[in-house]
């Protein structure tokens, strides 16, 4: 689990990105937001306020699309890590807290300071915040040609390795490969292979290494 949660702040209130919640728990964005679309959905319903829990927004990634994220309150990420069991949910809740112990601590100093210094952190905050969303935006650009082709031939190899071990015919293995590829869809949430982030590039190559076939 990556303990680097980060906290910002945004119009006087303390806030988590769901994609990077997302990222600390070993969670795929996509199942995090369905949650999270339930969690605001039953708040609404009981006539409270979602927004002091989680703020919709939106994000452009790699390829240009706008995607929804959400942004989360301190409430929001309580709600959150009430739903989750285990070593995972220990930890998210000691990495949240903390965060946001140390970010109301910096702030409650940071109000003692001259109105110099604070615009001179407040620039330095926001330049450390675009470096962030530059390395992001890096991790989540799409595999080169080069790492395409590897991804490919790693797909080809592992199903001729088990059409050898199991005897396919070449229909079996045309199920094979019909099935490599939409398991690996499935697993990385992308259209094809083609589309995988670098961030998951060694995964995948450890995934089609260990893949077989549902029998």
């Amino acid at each position: 689990m990556d303990n680097n949660l980060q906290v910002i702040e945004q119009n006087g209130q303390l806030l988590v990105d769901s994609r990077e919640v997302a990222e600390m728990v070993g969670k795929r964005h996509t199942d995090l937001l369905r949650s999270i679309d339930g969690y605001v959905t039953i708040l609404l319903n009981a006539k409270l306020r979602s927004v002091e829990f989680f703020l919709e927004s939106t994000y452009q990634d790699s390829t240009g699309r706008s995607l929804k994220h959400f942004y989360l309150t301190r409430k929001g990420c309580d709600m959150v890590a009430n739903k989750m069991t285990g070593e995972k949910g220990v930890l998210f809740t000691a990495a949240y807290v903390t965060q946001f112990n140390q970010m109301e601590q910096s702030l409650q100093n940071f109000s003692n300071l001259s109105p110099q210094l604070q615009q001179m952190i407040r620039l330095e905050q926001k330049q450390n915040e675009a470096d962030q969303r530059i390395d992001k935006l890096e991790n989540n650009l799409g595999i080169n040609a080069y790492q395409q082709t590897v991804i490919q031939k790693r797909i080809n190899k592992r199903v001729y390795e088990l059409v050898e071990r199991y005897g396919e015919d070449s229909e079996g293995k045309r199920r094979m490969f019909s099935s490599i590829h939409r398991n690996f869809r499935d697993a990385f949430a992308v259209p094809t292979y083609k589309d995988l982030r670098k961030l998951d590039f060694e995964e995948a190559i450890s995934w089609i290494g260990t893949w077989r076939p549902l029998i």
